[in-house]
């Protein structure tokens, strides 16, 4: 049968009415690499530039002054990036996500102003940010600061590996720092129907800048090993044999990459099976056929004659063992007795120009060459009688297999995943990502086929082979406007370290830190740090807010001050900010570039306290009896003792519910769970012991809050623990 047998086939077209394109695979939990993130050579100030009038995006001409000379957004992305050791690509998909910069031709100032949305929380923008370049500065900066602070666990509310509720309600455990550097920035998962939030950061990630730049889907081979692997859920799953990969492809189906590619892929399971393999679970007799991602009971010997074996054969049936978990990831399907008609597929026409495929008694239509070629590589139909066609019920057309690549009538290139269509910006994209050949093999694809598929994102990836020329000529030697020899003063956050919390009226010392990364020596008594409330000109911690330098700091070194402070009698929470500063040749104080960081500052009343230890678990099962808990609890307060029998600990759920671990045989009611057993009286100084138990019996399963409070009731006083009016704990319930 040749390739024109659909040269004259006729198709009903069911129009169907515009889809919302649809995302690539998300992972809440792993987002961006590590690898990705943290890449100060991910592009040049070319690919960059190039890229940005590609779009025609009002960044490709934006310009500002700094250091004394006109700088590009290419090149401050690029500057900045190698700075922070912080992706060039990940500055670009900000201003994307933030302000849709790279797809504007026209953007206002405030637009710019705010690039990348630093600083701005509840419609308000803090002016110390303002202007791209120290957008830019800052977004690059604070990726830095949440890698290495949040090494600490639970610095800023997101670590990897720990479970944390988002601001839009949704519980993710980041699998690398990376993602986890999301959420502390923006702490919305997102999704199509709600808030963007990082849900709408993969979007444009995946569209321009990722390194797992095949979809699911995807076939691939190591160029190296030989080995092969099938992109799905953004994983990478390897086909344990060369065998099981050849049984349903060909070799030519791989796209060959190399072991850095693949290694931005995390490894999932292994495919061990091919499709439509009879396989015997555990040595029990009974047999499944594994076919399209499902497992089918094969109902009796009988069933076999359905799967083309027949009794009388002298050797007999083989399927292949399989272990209860390996069949488990398998979802139920139609079962196969005697009378199934054709449960492994088979390809069928009745002479003319149309193949169908017939699975289960029901015909589908393959509407033409390109789903052919693509999902059964031209295999010949078996040819059958109209009537015995019409014998079979109609069903959907075929559609095609993920990992295709294929082209519209308009020229189009489109990419399927998830049984969605990826339209390919360009054909030099295409080549990039499966090479020449490839594009100029692509089959042709109806429209009628492309409209079985919902429109997805489309992939448009940057050009991340474009180098700089070796004698690249800046845009201020462009213009003229060559910068003069100056001593540059540039700083680079390097700590803040605030005792926590502060307890009202105390008195403590903040040490902070700044590296000199500019030409400028700073000179002591000449450069300063000043701390300020946030929207206010004033601290509440300091009347003398400005605190000069002790010893120089040449470029490289750490500059630290040491500032004596007290804290206010009202408590609460601070946002203080520390800025540094510097006396300018014409002896006025000005900022610092780059020497600006927040910092939030726990007070609280002189009734406090600090957990010490504790034995929380984890994870428990709904069938475990009651859990014993020890908490030891420190007295932090100044002046305050406990009584014991007064210090009452409450155990609620989120929300102010009754905890599902209430225990009636062990808490004192429904809401406390427990008192100090150890002594009657709690001093200043000294540590309470409290014990009770949880009992999980019955809990449905899933992950819950518990949510302690402490207060002491014959002094009607409530007590901070951890410097916050209540301590939080998450646990997940098992069956």
């Amino acid at each position: 049968m040749k390739s024109r047998i659909f040269s004259t086939i006729l198709i009903a077209i069911i129009l169907i009415s515009p889809l919302m394109a649809q995302a690539r695979y998300f992972d809440p939990n792993d987002i961006i690499t590590d690898a990705e993130l943290f890449d100060g050579n991910a592009l040049s100030r070319t690919a960059i530039q190039n890229f940005l009038e590609a779009k025609n995006s009002a960044l490709a001409t934006v310009t500002a002054v700094i250091g004394g000379a006109p700088k590009l957004v290419s090149e401050m992305v690029y500057e900045i990036g190698r700075q922070y050791n912080i992706s060039q690509k990940f500055l670009l998909a900000k201003l994307q996500q933030e302000q849709g910069l790279i797809e504007k031709s026209e953007a206002s100032q405030k637009t710019l102003d705010w690039a990348t949305g630093y600083s701005c929380f509840n419609s308000r923008c803090n002016d110390k940010y303002k202007g791209i370049y120290a957008q830019l500065d800052a977004s690059a900066d604070t990726q830095r600061i949440y890698m290495e602070k949040g090494k600490s666990l639970g610095y800023f509310g997101y670590s990897v590996g720990v479970e944390s509720k988002t601001k839009d309600g949704a519980i993710v455990r980041p699998k690398n720092q990376a993602t986890a550097n999301l959420y502390i920035y923006t702490p919305y998962q997102g999704s199509e129907s709600g808030i963007g939030g990082n849900y709408f950061f993969s979007r444009v990630w995946n569209k321009y800048f990722t390194e797992r730049m095949y979809p699911d889907g995807s076939l691939l081979v190591n160029q190296n090993t030989g080995t092969y692997w099938q992109i799905e859920k953004n994983k990478r799953r390897k086909f344990v044999t060369q065998e099981i990969f050849l049984k349903d492809h060909k070799a030519e189906d791989a796209i060959p990459v190399d072991q850095t590619r693949l290694s931005y892929y995390e490894v999932g399971d292994a495919i061990e099976f091919g499709n439509n393999t009879l396989v015997e679970k555990g040595g029990a007799g009974i047999m499944y056929l594994l076919s399209d991602g499902k497992k089918h009971r094969v109902a009796g010997t009988m069933a076999l004659a359905a799967l083309g074996y027949h009794i009388a054969d002298t050797s007999p049936v083989k399927p292949m063992p399989i272990l209860e978990s390996q069949l488990e990831v398998y979802p139920e399907g139609e079962p196969i007795t005697a009378d199934s008609l054709y449960p492994q597929g088979v390809l069928v026409t009745a002479g003319d120009a149309t193949i169908y495929l017939v699975k289960h008694g029901i015909k589908r239509q393959l509407l033409d060459e390109a789903v052919w070629q693509e999902n059964y590589q031209r295999q010949e139909p078996a040819v059958v009688s109209a009537a015995t066609l019409s014998q079979y019920e109609n069903g959907d057309p075929v559609k095609l297999n993920d990992g295709s690549l294929v082209k519209s009538p308009a020229g189009k290139y489109y990419i399927i995943s998830d049984q969605e269509k990826h339209r390919v910006a360009s054909e030099d994209v295409v080549n990039r990502l499966y090479g020449a050949l490839a594009a100029s093999t692509a089959p042709l694809a109806s429209d009628a086929l492309l409209a079985l598929h919902a429109d997805a994102d489309p992939i448009d990836y940057i050009d991340d082979t474009v180098a700089d020329p070796a004698n690249y000529v800046s845009y201020a030697d462009r213009q003229g406007q060559k910068q003069a020899e100056q001593k540059s003063y540039l700083a680079l956050y390097d700590t803040v370290d605030v005792p926590s919390p502060l307890i009202a009226g105390s008195s403590a010392v903040i040490k902070v830190s700044f590296r000199n990364r500019g030409t400028a020596v700073w000179t002591a008594g000449k450069t300063y740090v000043k701390l300020i409330d946030e929207n206010s000109e004033q601290s509440s911690f300091i009347a003398e807010n400005r605190i000069a330098l002790a010893v120089d700091a040449g470029n490289g070194q750490i500059a630290s001050f040491s500032v004596p402070v007290k804290a206010p009698l009202l408590a609460g929470s601070v946002k203080e900010w520390f800025i540094l500063e510097y006396e300018n040749s014409e002896g006025l104080i000005v900022e610092m570039p780059g020497g600006l960081v927040g910092k939030g500052i726990s007070v609280v009343s002189g009734v406090s306290a600090q957990i010490l230890e504790q034995n929380i678990p984890v994870a428990i099962k709904n069938t475990w009896k009651p859990i014993d808990i020890t908490i030891k609890m420190k007295n932090t307060g100044t002046d305050e003792v406990w009584t014991s029998r007064r210090a009452a600990l409450s155990l609620q759920a989120e929300n102010g519910e009754d905890s599902p671990f209430y225990d009636r045989y062990d808490w004192i009611d429904k809401k406390v769970a427990a008192v100090p057993i150890n002594k009657s009286k709690i001093a200043p100084g000294e540590t309470a012991i409290l014990k009770f138990t949880l009992d999980p019996r019955g809990v449905k399963a899933g992950t819950y809050k518990l949510v302690f409070s402490l207060e002491l009731r014959d002094e009607e006083e409530q007590v901070y623990i951890n410097g916050k009016s209540q301590w939080e704990r998450f646990i997940r319930v098992d069956k």
